[in-house]
Order: structure tokens, then C-alpha cells, then sequence
């Protein structure tokens, strides 16, 4: 879906997959999660490890995914004028990542991270 309006001063973009959680094979609880933060790490066409980051912060915008039991989903907002820019570093992270070992194990740390954290909040844990 795609909606215009002129009047705005953002542009955004979300691509939303019905794969989560759920889908990890046995025995690789987190790789969905893990997944999709190596996502943000660098593409075959934007190699740099923050050229998104950097893109999104310097053209006024706002980043964020997030895994869930049945979906993935990433999304960010940038000044209109930046929008086409953000969209070919975004789409690239579904069409060539890179997935640099270098970068492994600071990922599974802060996946493990995020999932003790949420062992302590209620209303993420599954009853």
C-alpha cells in the first residue's frame, strides 16, 4: 500500500513479514531475532555498518523493528526529501545483507540480552 499526501513533511516506510518467533527451527530459539538485528548491519550495496542509522538520524527520521511470536516487522520515517535515499538502503537489507561475522556475536549477546529483560516483564511472558 502506498499513500501520498502532499501536506506532510515525512515520508515513511514499514515492510511487515509473517515470520517471527514461531518459525525458529529447533533447537535456534532467537534466530528471527537475531535475524533481523544483523538486518541493519550492512548490505552488499551499503557495506558501512551505521549508513542507515546515519542516514535516518541525519535526514530528521526514526528507525525501529521488531520480532514477534508470528511477524517481523521494520519500519522508519525520514524528511520527504530523503525518503527515496532510505528506501534503497532499506530495500537493500532484503536483497543483499551481509550478515559479517564480526558482527555475530555482539548480535546473539544483545538478542540474549533483550530476551532476559523481557523475562522480567509480565506482559511478555507467555502463561
Amino acid at each position: 500500500m502506498l499513500v501520498r499526501d502532499p501536506e506532510t513533511e515525512t515520508a515513511a516506510a514499514c515492510l511487515h513479514m509473517n515470520a517471527g518467533s514461531l518459525r525458529d527451527p529447533e533447537g535456534m530459539n532467537g534466530l528471527a531475532h537475531f535475524c533481523e538485528h544483523m538486518l541493519f548491519l550492512g548490505t552488499t550495496a551499503h557495506p558501512e555498518e551505521n549508513t542507515y542509522a546515519k542516514y535516518i538520524t541525519a535526514n530528521g527520521g526514526a528507525k525501529n523493528a521488531a520480532t514477534a511470536e508470528d511477524y517481523t516487522y521494520y519500519f522508519f520515517n525520514v524528511k520527504n526529501e530523503a525518503f527515496a535515499g532510505a528506501l534503497d538502503i532499506f530495500g537493500n537489507f532484503f536483497k543483499g545483507p551481509l550478515f559479517n561475522e564480526d558482527s555475530v556475536d555482539r548480535e546473539v549477546n544483545a538478542v540474549d540480552s533483550e530476551f532476559k529483560k523481557n523475562l522480567s516483564n509480565e506482559a511478555r511472558r507467555v502463561h
